[in-house]
């Protein structure tokens, strides 16, 4: 989230730069916060750039924190790459606003778009709601873009929710670790088996010390589930219809908080690579991400034989008794406003979501693409697995986990995500949480009002 707040200072640096990125006219400059996506965006560059007489050099900079104080250094040098790999439906749109990068829109045509899993690019492009949202904040405010405009290329999608549960650790507490748990009330009967086989292996784990994760793959499919489409949204809009408060919002949150005896011992100081790696390491016997957590388990050594995968179930008691996960975007390319060479950057991000590149990168990186590829063309146990989360699930409704349209501007996402970690902390109660979040979202949307 800090990734985005400090771009609103270098608006006016990026426009007065004049450097480009290349370090030569050889060379097209890519840039990303992923470890993970270095190895597969440097085999995308290396194919690309065969084809193409131009070499392609990756940098990584980490934490997210590290990646915004790098692009903020470089926009006021001059330095920026030819490529930045971003966050999609949030940080590309502040970097467009702030004069960093591109408008790719006359670029991203049809034909381009078909090559797409459904419901990427619709996703991918910024709505006159958002923009409305946004406020008139220098920090926030996305008011000098354009509704229905594309200012960067999904090229990775993906949904939060996912769990990872390893099987040995379910079956000696005697869980069918074969059958995935349908209703968040057999998820939970699960846990609370595996907990008391062992409490110092069977919990759950996440990377609760960035409190987003919390809020983002776990609560919020869930409460989507049992509030349904209309009161989910609802409550976070500036009527607050239900309001957090009320009787079946403070349902969700105790939900929720059934979870708080589950958690793996220290989880609250966990980070999201550190919950991953005490999964792998077999401290933990469920793990929640998304798709993109693939590729750390593989990094950390996981036995993919001995992990089942499947989505956080709706509770049996909610509006929506099935919820399907279509694929969102989740890292895009943009190129910048200070590259020397913008079309080859373009030619580049084309490749990237080609078939051809997108299964390079995804057998590479361990990761799903933004493109439609056959199934065929993956050789991961593991990632068929997501894929088949993703591709076969069905239910009423279709949960977008990166909408958050309905959001006021500002930090309210991160305060709400800060507010739900009193739950495993138990320093407050459902109800308790269901009043001061009433009272974060009021003060939210009058601040913009």
């Amino acid at each position: 989230m800090a990734a985005i707040t400090v771009l609103a200072t270098i608006s006016a640096l990026a426009a007065c730069s004049t450097g480009g990125g290349a370090s030569s006219e050889e060379t097209l400059t890519v840039w990303t916060f992923k470890q993970s996506e270095v190895e597969a965006l440097e085999a995308v560059g290396e194919a690309w750039g065969a084809e193409n007489d131009m070499k392609v050099k990756v940098s990584v900079y980490t934490p997210d924190d590290a990646y915004a104080t790098k692009i903020q250094s470089a926009a006021k040098a001059g330095t920026l790459p030819d490529v930045l790999s971003v966050h999609s439906q949030g940080e590309d749109w502040k970097l467009a606003q702030a004069g960093i990068i591109k408008d790719l829109s006359e670029n991203f045509d049809e034909d381009w778009q078909t090559q797409f899993l459904p419901g990427i690019v619709e996703a991918a492009a910024l709505t006159q709601t958002q923009i409305d949202n946004s406020g008139d904040d220098p920090t926030t405010t996305l008011k000098d873009l354009k509704a229905g405009n594309f200012y960067s290329i999904p090229f990775l999608a993906g949904t939060p929710g996912v769990v990872f549960a390893r099987k040995s650790l379910l079956e000696a507490a005697g869980v069918d670790s074969s059958t995935p748990p349908k209703t968040w009330e057999e998820w939970v009967e699960s846990m609370t088996a595996t907990v008391e086989k062992d409490a110092a292996t069977g919990g759950l784990v996440t990377g609760l010390s960035v409190p987003e994760t919390g809020l983002f793959w776990l609560y919020r499919p869930m409460a989507y589930a049992y509030l349904g489409k209309d009161a989910f949204y609802g409550r976070d809009s500036v009527d607050q219809t239900p309001a957090w408060d009320s009787a079946e919002s403070v349902e969700t949150l105790k939900l929720y908080d059934q979870l708080s005896p589950l958690w793996a011992p220290g989880v609250l100081s966990l980070g999201i690579d550190q919950a991953d790696q005490a999964f792998a390491d077999g401290s933990a016997a469920w793990d929640v991400g998304g798709t993109f957590t693939l590729s750390s388990l593989t990094t950390f050594g996981v036995d993919a034989s001995d992990i089942s995968v499947f989505p956080v179930p709706p509770s049996a008691e909610g509006e929506i008794k099935s919820i399907a996960y279509p694929a969102s975007p989740l890292i895009s390319g943009a190129v910048t406003n200070t590259s020397k060479h913008q079309d080859e950057a373009i030619s580049f991000l084309k490749y990237l979501t080609s078939v051809e590149g997108a299964a390079l990168f995804a057998s590479t990186a361990l990761d799903l693409p933004a493109t439609a590829i056959p199934e065929s063309e993956l050789s991961d146990p593991l990632l068929k697995q997501l894929v088949s989360v993703i591709a076969t699930t069905t239910g009423d409704e279709s949960f977008a986990p990166n909408d958050f349209s309905a959001q006021p501007a500002g930090t309210v996402l991160h305060d709400a995500s800060v507010l739900l970690t009193n739950l495993p902390a138990k320093t407050d109660d459902p109800d308790g949480l269901g009043t001061a979040m009433t009272e974060l979202y009021t003060a939210a949307w009058a601040a913009i009002k």
